[in-house]
């Protein structure tokens, strides 16, 4: 899966981030933090297409952790960029300490609330990972 990451359409969204979404996320970590968060996100999104580094498990995963634990309204796209990250870090076998299976159950309520276009991105990337 991580040679492909971008090519998977469920996963595509994340190479759409914009500096504002991920300015957003970076926030949700100490105030302090939020420049070197936003630098690995940027790197995340960007060059490394959402494949989450050994040595990124802090800066930025501590903030993506939090961006998918819940929807907060206006920042859908920022929860579901969150989501797909923390899917792709679990799939590709990162010590993350997420089970996805309970993450979804715990989300399905959020993920059924999103507009139809993230719900679905969200839904199949579930599915991909699972297939």
């Amino acid at each position: 899966m991580d040679g492909f990451t971008h090519a998977l359409p469920a996963f595509a969204l994340i190479g759409t981030a914009s500096g504002a979404e991920l300015d957003w996320i970076a926030a949700l970590g100490p105030a302090e933090e939020q420049p070197r968060h936003r630098a690995a996100l940027q790197q995340l999104v960007g060059p490394q297409q959402g494949r989450l580094h050994e040595d990124q498990l802090w800066y930025p995963y501590e903030v993506i952790e939090r961006g998918a634990a819940r929807c907060e309204p206006g920042h859908e796209r920022e929860f579901v960029l969150c989501t797909l990250l923390t899917v792709l870090a679990v799939s590709a076998g990162r010590r993350v300490g997420v089970d996805l299976a309970l993450q979804f159950d715990d989300h399905a309520a959020a993920y059924e609330a999103l507009p139809p276009v993230l719900r679905d991105t969200v839904l199949d990337a579930y599915e991909a990972i699972a297939a």
